[in-house]
């Protein structure tokens, strides 16, 4: 399912390295800020055991809670669902960082066989977006960064499928995370990095 919000898809870029640019990076307090080579255009992540944690077979299911204070997503039996901690930083650079900004989409992949519960959590896990140079932090929610989403229980090839359809992104131009080696294998063989 693709997200309303538009960007201008970017092309690859070479990035050049003046000192000022490679001082502003060795300052900056997130490590993943600095100059990239190559800019994807498409950025997929698996959900399970790759942004978060539990498993979505290892809860009780639904209905799913949103503490109002602290932010904490839990399911009926009070297990959380929680972000791995670089999951904030790698998302804030896709978000905000200039390179990245009108050049990337973000999609989601996952074989999970509780979807709902999948897209339940994206709604109300927030991430904490923070610019380059740690100001102006913001939360929104997973689902609000995320423009496509292919999550049901059926081989991450339908999957990239379904998400090359959806944004018109070769194989090549996009990158993919996943904790499971053999989905990391099988969608290797399509030209994804």
């Amino acid at each position: 399912m693709a997200r309303s919000r538009v960007k201008t898809r970017g092309t690859a870029t070479t990035a050049s390295h003046s000192s000022s640019s490679r001082s502003r990076s060795i300052a900056n307090p997130n490590p993943l800020a600095r100059e990239w080579r190559h800019i994807p255009k498409l950025v997929v992540f698996d959900l399970d055991f790759t942004l978060w944690l539990p498993e979505m077979y290892e809860l009780d299911g639904a209905p799913f809670r949103k503490d109002p204070s602290t932010g904490a997503v839990t399911d009926r039996a009070g297990e959380q669902v929680r972000f791995f901690p670089a999951v904030d930083s790698v998302l804030s650079v896709l978000e905000l960082d200039e390179q990245f900004r009108d050049a990337t989409e973000v999609a989601v992949a996952s074989r999970t066989t509780e979807p709902h519960w999948a897209k339940t959590c994206m709604r109300l896990l927030d991430v904490e977006l923070t610019h380059v140079d740690g100001s102006n932090s913001r939360k929104t929610s997973l689902q609000s960064v995320v423009d496509y989403e292919a999550i049901y229980p059926r081989n991450k090839r339908a999957h990239f499928a379904q998400l090359k359809e959806e944004s018109g992104v070769e194989y090549a131009d996009m990158l993919f995370f996943d904790n499971e080696y053999g989905n990391i294998r099988d969608i290797s063989a399509l030209g994804v990095v």
